[in-house]
């Protein structure tokens, strides 16, 4: 307790902050990296998908040629349908996701262009985060 009988008053400073600035920033650079790398991921299943259709394709015929009874030519034909349906939302993905990339990397630039150096002044004076007062918006 105090002098005067009231209890001490700590102080109400954070020393580290759950999220700051310099975290989005990093974390806006690693997930566009991140994004690149499922395009490619993308691609890669896409060219797959395709070479299974051709092999598949080619086991469809081999399999009608021999007069193969049974549902095997069926499955083959579903098979092969279901390929097509992921080549095509491979090929989608691997489409939208550099400018989903670009859009990550341009918030980050953004952030670390106008929100970089109020975070920086803030943290020389000793402070975790800037209050939400006018003066702090100059």
């Amino acid at each position: 307790m105090g002098t005067s009988g009231a209890p001490a008053v700590k102080d109400v400073q954070f020393a580290d902050a759950e999220l700051t600035v310099y975290d989005v920033i990093e974390s806006d650079a690693d997930m566009a990296e991140e994004i690149t790398a499922g395009a490619e991921h993308a691609k890669q299943v896409a060219d797959r998908c395709q070479k299974l259709v051709s092999s598949l394709e080619s086991l469809q015929a081999e399999l009608a040629a021999k007069s193969v009874p049974g549902r095997l030519l069926g499955w083959c034909t579903r098979l092969i349908e279901r390929a097509n349906v992921v080549e095509t939302k491979a090929d989608a993905l691997a489409k939208g996701l550099p400018a989903a990339s670009e859009a990550i990397r341009h918030a980050g630039e953004v952030a670390a262009e106008y929100d970089k150096h109020p975070a920086d002044v803030t943290k020389d004076m000793g402070h975790t985060a800037p209050a939400d007062a006018s003066y702090h918006q100059e």
